[in-house]
């Protein structure tokens, strides 16, 4: 009976994923050891890179390295072309983002780095058939990657300020489940800055003047407040 091979874009895809997702150093090179040739080709970002160097730039995006504490990828979009070999070799492209979360918070929540990425890989049957040992089950797969052009971004998310980190008992502040308990939500508050002054009630209240003359010299003058009013002056006398 014999093995059908997963397709291009399905193998490239789970083993990229497998190398971006790997918990430890160990993982991530024998994941990375899976899909990319021991002589394979690099060119990132339009720069030429050795195997060694890509495998440094991937395990920085990776869970596996020392700052970070996990990844999840999402693969967007992959087209493949299929080689005179059918499924064992061809191109294939892939369209993808990685969200990994750093072991370093900020602000009580952890800092969040997002990773866009163009993927496009030349794969080819390259490995050789291992010798056949009854006590190893499973399929063996000879693709690897041999040239590989990526494009990617990396870009750091803004961290959301925890509601623990708010005293929800200080004056002015106060709660809305819809918000996230904690958070001041004054028409300027919140998310967008300190909250709107509040007058005194003697501010906003104030008792009416009293004017000199008792009437005697017409109506009383506008006025403005935080201007006085001159001295009171007798012309009678």
């Amino acid at each position: 009976m014999a093995l059908v091979l997963p397709t291009l874009t399905a193998w490239t895809s789970s083993r990229l994923t497998a190398v971006l997702t790997a918990k430890t150093q160990a993982d991530f090179t024998t994941a990375f050891d899976a899909l990319f040739a021991r002589n394979v080709n690099v060119v990132y970002n339009g720069k030429q890179l050795s195997r060694d160097q890509y495998q440094a730039q991937l395990l920085s995006q990776s869970s596996a390295a020392i700052e970070e504490q996990g990844a999840s990828v999402s693969v967007q979009g992959q087209l493949d072309v299929p080689g005179d070999q059918g499924q064992l070799s061809g191109l294939v492209g892939l369209f993808y983002t990685s969200l990994v979360d750093s072991k370093f918070l900020v602000m009580g929540a952890p800092a969040e780095s997002k990773v866009t990425s163009s993927f496009n890989a030349i794969i080819q049957a390259t490995e050789p058939r291992p010798q056949s040992n009854p006590r190893i089950h499973g399929y063996f797969d000879p693709r690897r990657v041999v040239t590989v052009n990526q494009i990617a971004t990396d870009q750091a998310l803004h961290f959301a300020i925890p509601a623990a980190s708010v005293n929800s008992s200080s004056p002015g502040v106060t709660q809305n489940p819809a918000w996230g308990a904690g958070l001041n939500q004054g028409p300027f508050g919140g998310r967008f800055g300190p909250g709107p002054v509040r007058l005194d009630p003697l501010e906003t209240h104030p008792h009416p003047e009293t004017f000199p003359g008792n009437g005697e010299f017409g109506a009383p003058p506008v006025v403005i407040p935080g201007e006085t009013i001159g001295e009171e002056t007798n012309t009678k006398a």
